[in-house]
C-alpha cells in the first residue's frame, strides 16, 4: 500500500513487479557486405554474354567437322569395273577410314532406302550395278562424285546427281538422253537399228524396236552421214506438221540431199539446195489438192521451180488365153 513518510510530502510507491513473458533475444548485426569491384563486375559481365556465344560456336564445330567427314570419304570401296569377272577381279584395297565406315555402320549408318528417279528406259540392272551401293550397306565410305560419273558413263544417262541423306538413304536422279530418231547402219553386214539424239549421238544400249513402240513418231533415217544431218530435216518437218504427218522414212542419197519415203510408199525427191522452200510448196500442195494421198511413185522437187509428179505405171492387159484364129472367130 502507498505511504507517507514522515516528514516527507512525497508519495512512495512500491516499485511493479516484472510481467512474466519471453525474454528479449539480442539479435547480431548482419556482416558488413564486401563491395564488388568495377573489375570483378566487367568479368562476371563478359562471361555471361559469352556464353550463347560459345554454344553456337561448339555446335557449328560439330556440324563442320561431320560435314567434311562425309565429303571427303574416298571412292575405294566401289566397284572398280563392275563387268569383270568375279575370278579375275583383284581384291581392292580398303580405304584409310575404311574403319571409321565400318564404326559409324555399327552404330545404324547403313543404306535402308536407294531412291533412283528417271531412268524408265536405261536396263535396271546396269543401272545397280553402276551405283553399286545396295541396301544394307555401310552409309559412308563410298564417294558421291564417283558413283555419279559410273552413272553418266551409261549410255541411256545425260545426265546424273547423286545425294546421301544421312542416316540412311541414298537419292539418285538420272537425266536420260531423248530419242530424236531411228538410225539404219550395218553391222557385220546386217541392218542395225540403233537411236540417236538430237545432236547426232547414238545412243547405246537402248532398244530402237523398244523406242519405236513408245514413240510411233520416231523417224526411221538411212545413210551415212544421215544422223549429223538429221536436225535440220526434222526442225523443217516440224514447221509443216501436214507434210510430217504422211511421212515415216528419210534417206540420205550421196551425202547432199534427202528423199522421204510416205507411208502410202511415196518417195517426195528434195532438192540439194532450198530443202525448207520445197517442204513449203509440198505442204501448200496438200493443203489445196491433197496430193501427198493420191497413189503416185514419186514426187521430185529436184529442179529448182519445178515439179515433177511420176504416176505408177499402167498394168498391163491381161493377156488372153485365145489364139488369134480362135479370136476372130
Amino acid at each position: 500500500m502507498p505511504r507517507l513518510g514522515a516528514g516527507q510530502n512525497t508519495l512512495e510507491v512500491g516499485a511493479p513487479p516484472p510481467r512474466a513473458g519471453r525474454a528479449r533475444t539480442s539479435r547480431k548485426p548482419p556482416p558488413p557486405q564486401d563491395r564488388l569491384t568495377q573489375r570483378t563486375l566487367f568479368i562476371r559481365r563478359v562471361k555471361r554474354s559469352l556464353r550463347p556465344g560459345l554454344w553456337f560456336l561448339g555446335i557449328v564445330s560439330v556440324l563442320g567437322v561431320g560435314a567434311a567427314l562425309v565429303h571427303s570419304l574416298p571412292s575405294a570401296t566401289a566397284p572398280a569395273a563392275v563387268s569383270a569377272p568375279a575370278a579375275e577381279a583383284t581384291p581392292a584395297k580398303p580405304p584409310s577410314n575404311w574403319g571409321l565406315a565400318a564404326l559409324a555402320a555399327d552404330l545404324g549408318l547403313r543404306i535402308s532406302n536407294v531412291q533412283v528417279n528417271g531412268g524408265q528406259t536405261t536396263d535396271p540392272a546396269m543401272l545397280q550395278a553402276a551405283i553399286g551401293v545396295k541396301v544394307g550397306d555401310p552409309a559412308l565410305g563410298f564417294s558421291l562424285d564417283a558413283m555419279r560419273a559410273r552413272v553418266e558413263q551409261l549410255g541411256p544417262v545425260q545426265s546424273a546427281t547423286v545425294e546421301r541423306v544421312l542416316p540412311g538413304t541414298l537419292i539418285v536422279n538420272v537425266v536420260e538422253r531423248n530419242a530424236f530418231a531411228i538410225w539404219q547402219t550395218t553391222s557385220n553386214g546386217q541392218p542395225s537399228f540403233v537411236l540417236i539424239d538430237k545432236q547426232g549421238n547414238v545412243i547405246v544400249d537402248q532398244d530402237a524396236a523398244a523406242a519405236k513402240r513408245r514413240e510411233p513418231s520416231l523417224l526411221l533415217l538411212t545413210g551415212a552421214d544421215a544422223p549429223a544431218n538429221a536436225d535440220t530435216l526434222i526442225t523443217e518437218l516440224k514447221a509443216a506438221p501436214a507434210v510430217l504427218a504422211h511421212v515415216t522414212a528419210a534417206e540420205r542419197v550421196d551425202g547432199l540431199r534427202w528423199n522421204l519415203i510416205l507411208k502410202n510408199q511415196t518417195v517426195v525427191k528434195l532438192p540439194a539446195q532450198g530443202e525448207a522452200d520445197a517442204i513449203g510448196q509440198i505442204a501448200a500442195l496438200q493443203q489445196s489438192m491433197q496430193l501427198l494421198d493420191r497413189p503416185v511413185e514419186a514426187i521430185d522437187l529436184r529442179q529448182q521451180g519445178r515439179l515433177v509428179v511420176r504416176p505408177y505405171p499402167a498394168a498391163a492387159p491381161p493377156q488372153s488365153s485365145k489364139t488369134p484364129k480362135q479370136e476372130r472367130q
